[in-house]
């Protein structure tokens, strides 16, 4: 391949991906560091409660149902880690708001051949402890991601990568790679201190990034602080304090909302939707999103192991039900064992919703219905009103009892990656096929994301060739052949496909949020 410029990436970036998070987890630590200041936690304290208009101007308060289970950018694979790494971190690449992939950390960038890749870098560029980000960072906050198992799976394609001065990298790949950009836009490969990598720095006590907000106070089970950063490369953000509050149960964010204790929610109460639109004082945002939402079963553990059964229950759940349920009617049924909002994703050979052939499915499998029951895993509100219709149905179709658990979000995490379950309603949201598929359905996921512990030869084959397929069409012609062959083995029951529900105070200016749920709040305003 001829040196390109990036003028003609179109067709990579077309068909590069970009982001997969699984379910979000709760904290493991309580941090602070000496940056936590008074006058930060007073402006939080007025505005969480008492005189918010001396406060509001400057504060901003996000009721958020899930804790994050790290501060780091390496030990977790977690979407309610990845909202706090994108407000304090910086990767070489981000996704914008149409779901693009351009330079951030990045000035400019070249595709020297085939498997060469040659970024400059932005200078001048400030961590949040005032040195300067340079290339000997890049490769080492890189290196990390390579060696850390939650999110090895974005550094694999990497053969090498090495510093050719101070603001150059080159990147070498392990063979063409479709999905290098994407990859450097995950949070995985956020940016850090080389010095600080290279000295043990605990970065979930004491987060350094490079990004517009710095970190200033966790406390555990309840809110997360953070502060603009003022040197940020790209201009100080216009509100000085964010704070995430954590309320894991959905009226009690509606709530906080109207009584103006807080002004934006993240995970909306489905139910609380449409009361919300008639607040005068809120604005709802509610648009399609790549959420892929499932129940996840151990395909190690029987009855799970046999293929008619899991085909018998998912023609045996009513997912319409569950949508309107579930989710008050935010979002669509999906039969794919692939997100339906990506090009070569198909419903072939899937499972549909139908009773009698349920029947046959289970009649084919040789179970005896007394030998199927579960326990199915519910770590929210929402998934647990899944679990109940899902309940109502197996019961219903098949004579399966099932026996619903409510479990907080980082033990979730915990024992679904290390298969120690029996089934779990999770999801997955991603902003392209490649790390879907990467992160669900790879075989090199087991112990993380790949939480059926699916080991297909074939199927990893098949996302292998996806990876180095480079040109759109014949992407998605293996996209297609590898939904096909999983709609085939079904290792999983898919569900449906979620919405993007926010709401905020009608106050706020400069929201944004793109299909794939990623917000930059450093463009919030009050004014």
């Amino acid at each position: 391949m001829t040196k390109k410029s990036m003028r003609y990436l179109a067709p990579v970036l077309a068909m590069s991906m970009v982001l997969s998070l699984t379910a979000c987890g709760g904290g493991d630590t309580a941090a602070t560091t000496a940056a936590a200041g008074g006058d930060a936690a007073a402006e939080t304290t007025a505005a969480a409660g008492g005189d918010t208009a001396a406060a509001a101007k400057d504060t901003l308060i996000i009721a958020t149902a899930n804790e994050t289970p790290s501060m780091t950018t390496n030990l977790h694979n977690a979407v309610a880690g990845d909202y706090m790494n994108k407000m304090t971190h910086n990767g070489l690449f981000l996704q914008d708001e149409n779901m693009n992939i351009v330079p951030d950390l990045v000035e400019s960038y070249e595709i020297v051949s085939d498997t060469e890749w040659v970024f400059k870098l932005h200078q001048g560029v400030k961590f949040h402890n005032g040195a300067e980000m340079k290339a000997a960072d890049v490769v080492a906050s890189i290196n990390q991601c390579k060696e850390s198992p939650e999110v090895a799976q974005y550094g694999k394609a990497i053969a090498s990568i090495e510093a050719v001065d101070d603001y150059t990298v080159k990147i070498i790949t392990d063979g063409p790679q479709s999905g290098l950009l994407s990859d450097l836009t995950h949070h995985g490969n956020y940016i850090l201190p080389a010095d600080l990598i290279a000295s043990g720095h605990d970065f979930n006590k004491e987060p350094i990034g490079t990004g517009p907000y710095k970190f200033v106070e966790w406390k555990k089970g309840e809110s997360v602080t953070l502060e603009a950063f003022d040197d940020y490369f790209k201009g100080e953000a216009p509100i000085e304090t964010v704070t995430w509050k954590i309320i894991p149960e959905g009226s009690s964010r509606t709530m906080a909302l109207e009584a103006g204790e807080v002004d934006l929610i993240v995970e909306v109460e489905s139910t609380d939707v449409s009361r919300l639109k008639d607040n005068a004082s809120v604005t709802v945002f509610d648009g399609e999103g790549t959420s892929h939402n499932f129940m996840m079963i151990n395909t190690e553990k029987a009855p799970f192991d046999n293929q008619n059964f899991r085909h018998a229950m998912n023609a045996a759940i009513d997912k319409a039900a569950i949508v309107q349920v579930a989710l008050n009617g935010g979002g669509s049924v999906c039969d794919s064992q692939l997100p339906t909002c990506f090009p070569g994703a198909t419903t072939e050979g899937a499972s549909t919703y139908d009773v009698e052939k349920a029947k046959e499915y289970f009649a084919a499998s040789g179970l005896n219905a007394a030998d199927c029951g579960f326990s199915l895993i519910c770590s929210d509100d929402t998934k647990l009103r899944v679990g109940q219709v899902i309940q109502s149905s197996l019961k219903e179709v098949l004579g399966i009892d099932i026996a619903l658990e409510s479990m907080d979000l980082a033990t979730y995490l915990d024992v679904t990656a290390t298969g120690d379950y029996d089934a779990a309603i999770g999801g997955y949201t991603s902003s392209g096929m490649l790390p879907y598929a990467q992160g669900v359905w790879h075989s090199s996921s087991i112990n993380s994301s790949n939480k059926t512990r699916t080991n297909n030869p074939e199927v990893d084959a098949l996302i292998e060739k996806m990876q180095a397929t480079v040109d759109p069409a014949e992407n998605e012609k293996i996209v297609t052949e590898l939904n096909i062959l999983l709609n085939e083995l079904y290792p999983q029951i898919p569900l449906y496909m979620r919405n993007n529900t926010r709401a905020y105070s009608a106050d706020l200016k400069g929201f944004n949020v793109n299909a794939g749920g990623n917000t930059d709040y450093s463009l919030f305003s009050w004014n």
